[in-house]
């Protein structure tokens, strides 16, 4: 028995010895023969390595689109951010075409990661849980936080929480502008008056002031029912404002209380103003479907001899050398707005309202690395510091000099013509414009210090049961037809009521009330 055990234990320990050589010898190499299945290991398996391609990021902004220049600061925030830029634009227009495709885009699930919206749309978006509630994400964007003063941020918050990242205040840029050279050949004076500025407008149309022999000149473009912005402010009213996507009235305070501008009596003195113009064929025929440069083209080109646009649509260097070319006689002045029986406004200005808010869609959060990059994109092109400079003023050495906080444009700077459109969260405005444009200086000054309406479209919430963008799309139709002569005024009692029962304005102006007393506005 003993020696049978013995026997056991020797074969064992023997094959314990060849399993041992067969495992020695399979280390690193394959023996032929041996299982296929690996062998098993304690050490921690290594982590994927993460991806270093660039994050792609799809931009969409309402402008005419960038330069090529300005095309390459875009390309060079995306090489600093590791972000491959999609970057697109559409141009403004009264057919609403950036509103209408920012529109449909969100309501197919295909908005892109980064677009501007209206207060309208920040609302409605916010309803149908659409955009991403940015709150928790302020703290990723140190900058932001620090630029950002309460009443900027205000303005992107929807019950209390920030829906969007308004672009910070802006300041008038609106003039009205016209051919001296014209009036001193029609032996006519600056207009001053609402009268002498019909007179002008009619006579720009009428009396030949290029001198071609033919009726081929207007007196007055724009864009939209905005070119009328003066106009409304002599007879104390308004309609529209300059950063408004879609021109309707506005919500005031007169008399200590909320009003809305388009049922103001003074506004069917306005209608019969405008449309007697158009009768007489003196308001350019394209007024309401000029678009991106349009306006102004026209205007340079010596088609127009008056027009109401940004001071930087005709004043800019660039702007100045074309219409010399094309006419050496040719010279545009930066005119007072006329007065009237309201007094005498450029126009409306909406201290409540921001040029456009940014907002990132809702489902931006199924991608963390997407949302961290768009997070970062707007971080670094506000406040102080590279990227804000870079999109403002280009590059140091190329497009500018810098000694301590003082810069000095370059040449090159001259050619970054739409860098505005880079700067979704804004910047700090006059010295912006005073480095930027010192020629422009007079300008700048004149559009700041002139006299608007004030109105306070954003601080009142679209009320349940209002179909806002209903009532709008009506009553631009409508004071459209009026202006045009398409619709009697007659019937603009007619319209005011149907705006008041159909379309419930009524309701919005006591969502208004209750807006203003919160805010002090009235008592």
């Amino acid at each position: 028995m003993k020696k049978t055990l013995k026997l056991g234990a020797a074969a064992c320990l023997s094959l314990s010895l060849v399993l041992s050589g067969c495992a020695s010898k399979s280390e690193g190499t394959k023996t032929e023969g041996a299982p296929s299945s690996p062998i098993t290991s304690s050490a921690p398996e290594k982590a994927p390595e993460k991806s270093t391609a660039p994050v792609k990021l799809s931009v969409l902004v309402s402008g005419p689109g960038l330069s090529e220049d300005d095309k390459a600061l875009q390309g060079e925030i995306g090489k600093k951010l590791n972000i491959n830029f999609d970057y697109n634009a559409i141009a403004p227009g009264s057919n609403n075409e950036y509103v209408n495709q920012i529109n449909v885009r969100v309501a197919s699930n295909n908005a892109p990661d980064v677009f501007t919206v209206s207060n309208d749309q920040m609302l409605q978006f916010t309803k149908q849980g659409a955009i991403l509630d940015l709150t928790k994400y302020l703290d990723k964007m140190p900058n932001v936080k620090k630029a950002y003063t309460e009443i900027d941020l205000a303005k992107g918050k929807v019950d209390g929480k920030q829906m969007t990242l308004p672009k910070r205040a802006t300041v008038p840029y609106r003039a009205l502008m016209i051919r001296q050279d014209w009036l001193d050949k029609l032996k006519m004076p600056v207009p001053k008056t609402i009268e002498e500025l019909a007179a002008t407008i009619n006579a720009f149309h009428d009396k030949d002031p290029d001198g071609n022999g033919k009726q081929d000149t207007y007196g007055l473009t724009g864009y939209g029912l905005d070119a009328f912005a003066p106009i409304f402010g002599a007879f104390g009213t308004s309609y529209g404002y300059f950063n408004a996507s879609l021109s309707i009235g506005n919500l005031i305070v007169k008399d200590n209380k909320a009003m809305y501008s388009t049922t103001q009596p003074e506004m069917k003195q306005a209608l019969t103003y405008i449309s007697d113009l158009f009768a007489k064929g003196a308001i350019d025929p394209d007024l309401l479907t000029n678009k991106g440069t349009a306006a102004p083209t026209k205007a340079q080109k010596g088609q127009v001899g008056m027009i109401y646009a940004n001071w930087s649509d005709m004043f800019k260097d660039e702007h100045i050398k074309l219409i010399t070319e094309t006419n050496p006689n040719a010279k545009f002045i930066a005119i007072e707005p006329p007065v009237g029986p309201g007094g005498k406004f450029m126009g409306a200005f909406d201290d409540s309202a921001a040029d456009w808010r940014v907002a990132l869609p809702k489902s931006l959060e199924k991608t963390p690395e997407k949302l961290d990059r768009a997070l970062a994109y707007l971080d670094y092109i506000t406040g102080a510091g590279e990227g804000q400079n870079l999109v403002m003023f280009g590059n140091e050495g190329v497009h500018y000099t810098k000694s301590g906080t003082t810069i000095t444009p370059l040449p090159e700077m001259s050619k970054l013509g739409t860098t505005y459109q880079l700067q979704l969260t804004g910047r700090d405005e006059l010295p912006y414009l005073y480095t930027k444009f010192p020629k422009q200086k007079e300008y700048i000054d004149q559009a700041v210090k002139q006299p608007y309406i004030k109105v306070f479209n954003n601080f009142s919430a679209i009320p349940e049961g209002v179909n806002k963008s209903d009532k709008d799309r009506y009553e631009n139709e409508e004071m459209i037809k009026f202006m045009f002569g398409k619709r009697p005024l007659a019937e603009f009692d007619s319209f005011l009521k149907t705006l008041n029962t159909t379309y419930q304005l009524q309701k919005y102006v006591d969502e208004a009330s209750k807006a203003f007393k919160s805010q002090g506005l009235i008592k």
